[in-house]
Parts: structure tokens; sequence; C-alpha cells
């Protein structure tokens, strides 16, 4: 069996503390759990449970404090600032409830931003490869558009599209549905299975419960830990 596959992303003892002024502040407590290449991963929370500081170790925004964390063979706790940069821009898409999209610039120029950044593609390739992932999620018609002159769930494609820029393998989503309408919601699920169907990794974070029927894999935080973990079954 392939090792790699089973374990893409590792958490090994993970925690991590806030030290302020008034105190030390522990954020995430001695996480341990696998996830596979290939799943669709729901983190499911209350506000303050730990989500978006889990968030930021997978997207290695943030160090955490002790532990391992590996993904795809590569120890992020390991690695400095400029390699974690560096790693983020080629091997993570990120998605946020707020979109987070520049509005002075149009959708085809936010999808290429991140392109520009990394340099992972030729400069000439990038607006071609900016509509064709606009046009995967069925708003290429409008890719001259600025972002305040679309609805939020054409905003949610776009950032899905612009998460999709440099062929990541892992997509992490903080409340991506948080802030659309239940159709809309749906829209944006079907695309995440899509990608998770394509071989991406999609990691998925919520604080709605009546959500959990949708994941490969979830993982319930409290508190910052991981108080109970269930898979659907698969074949192997």
């Amino acid at each position: 069996m392939n090792d790699k596959k089973k374990s893409y992303i590792r958490f090994q003892n993970v925690s991590k503390t806030y030290f302020t002024p008034a105190g030390d502040v522990p954020a995430l407590k001695t996480l341990n759990f696998e996830i596979q290449r290939a799943s669709f991963v729901g983190i499911i929370g209350k506000s303050g449970a730990g989500k978006s500081t889990l968030v930021n170790m997978l997207t290695a925004v943030d160090n955490l404090t002790h532990g391992e964390l590996w993904v795809d063979n590569t120890p992020l706790h390991n690695l400095s600032q400029d390699q974690l940069t560096r790693w983020r821009g080629e091997n993570v898409g990120v998605i946020y409830q707020s979109f987070e999209l520049l509005n002075q610039l149009s959708l085809l120029e936010n999808v290429m931003l991140p392109m520009d950044l990394c340099g992972k593609f030729i400069p000439f390739e990038s607006p071609k490869r900016a509509k064709q992932l606009l046009e995967q999620v069925e708003i290429g018609d409008h890719a001259q558009k600025t972002p305040d002159l679309i609805s939020g769930g054409q905003r949610q494609r776009v950032a899905i599209a612009r998460a999709l820029a440099n062929d990541p393998d892992l997509i992490v989503a903080d409340e991506p549905t948080g802030s659309l309408d239940s159709q809309t919601s749906e829209v944006i699920f079907q695309i995440f299975q899509d990608l998770v169907n394509r071989g991406k990794t999609v990691v998925m974070v919520t604080h709605d419960r009546n959500l959990a029927s949708r994941f490969d894999h979830l993982l319930f935080l409290e508190d910052g830990e991981v108080i109970k973990e269930k898979k659907r079954g698969k074949n192997d």
C-alpha cells in the first residue's frame, strides 16, 4: 500500500501557543491526525475552537510551537520563512469567506496574480490559463469585469479559480459558503467535489454541523483539540 497516499497530510503532536503580555494562550493542543490524498475533509467547530489557527498552520501562514507537520512528505516544521512562502505559493490554494479579491483588477487579472507572483508559468501563458480556470467554474463570460460588479456567489467562483492558479494539490477553504445562500452553496460544494474527483485534496473549515454528511473525512474541533474524528468508508 502506498503510504504517501494514506498520509498526504500528517499532524504529529502539533500545538500552537500565542505568547502575550497577558499570558500564554494555547490555540491548538497536541493534534494528531492524518489526511489522505484526494479526499474532501471537513473541519467543524464553533467560533474560537481553533479552526483558523489550524488553517494558518496548514497553509504555512503561521508557525507551529511544537510538533511536526508534513504535507506530501515536506516537513513544514523544518522550513525557513522564505521556503514556507515559496512552498505555499506553489502547493496550496486558499479560499476565504470574504473572497479577498482586488476590485481594481479584472476577474482575469485577479486569477493571474498568483501566477505572476510565483512565476510557475511563463508570463504569456497566464492570461490563457486564467481564462480557462474562469471557464472551469462557469464565469468565463465575466472575465473583464471587476469583482464589485458581480454577485457573492460569482465572486466565490473567482476565488476558487484564483486558488487553482498554480495548480496546487491542496485546496484550503475557510468558511467558503458562510455568506452564500443554500443554492449557491450547493454549486460551490459541487465544484469542490469535482476537484476531489480530479485528485485534489480539499480541506474545508465550517461551523455548520449540518454539512457533516458532505465530507469524506471529518474533524470536530473544540478548544483547540480534535474531540472526534470520522471517516466515510471508501474503496481503498
